[in-house]
């Protein structure tokens, strides 16, 4: 079994985020994240469940803001189901996740995709918009540009940034938006 632990602060949002990896025969990460989003105090807590090859099988998000607010999907069968069982077709093409206040779900297509240096690769995500709760699919590129930088694009907005990571695929530099410190 191997564990890992990670600390981001956020600099765009005002935010710490403790972050708690064990991969075994899959993957299992716990993150917190607390602080400031839109000038108002946020903590956040998620688990996601991921095979050995990186791919979904869960998400729970937590939110607490002025009331508790939960998110729940599994994914089985290729298929993405909420809390009460329901089938979201629209998330179909959604192999990942993406969460907007942390950079560990870069983590997952990283690792989950293998890119070559000089390859790029278009995803369609399950993006979990936060604090606001708004889930939809989100189209996204991913390009390796060397061993430890990728360009990550959001071909929904427009966003762009080259981001930096470790031997495991886990972001160490985020430029303006995070920065690992442990």
């Amino acid at each position: 079994m191997h564990m890992r632990r990670i600390l981001w602060k956020g600099i765009y949002y005002k935010t710490l985020e403790y972050l708690h990896i064990q991969s075994d025969t899959a993957h299992v990460i716990e993150g917190n994240i607390t602080g400031l989003v839109n000038e108002q105090p946020l903590h956040v807590r998620y688990k996601i469940e991921a095979n050995t090859q990186w791919e979904m099988s869960s998400v729970h998000i937590t939110v607490l803001e002025h009331t508790e607010k939960e998110l729940q999907f599994v994914r089985r069968d290729g298929r993405w189901h909420d809390k009460q069982g329901t089938i979201h077709g629209i998330f179909d093409a959604c192999i990942d996740i993406d969460i907007s206040l942390t950079p560990f779900t870069n983590t997952l297509p990283i690792n989950r995709l293998k890119l070559p240096v000089g390859a790029s690769e278009e995803i369609t995500v399950l993006y979990f918009d936060l604090p606001a709760m708004d889930v939809k699919p989100a189209k996204q590129r991913y390009t390796r540009l060397a061993e430890d930088r990728y360009r990550y694009e959001s071909l929904s907005s427009g966003f762009t940034a080259e981001i930096v990571v470790d031997e495991g695929g886990i972001v160490t530099h985020y430029p303006e938006i995070w920065e690992r410190f442990y």
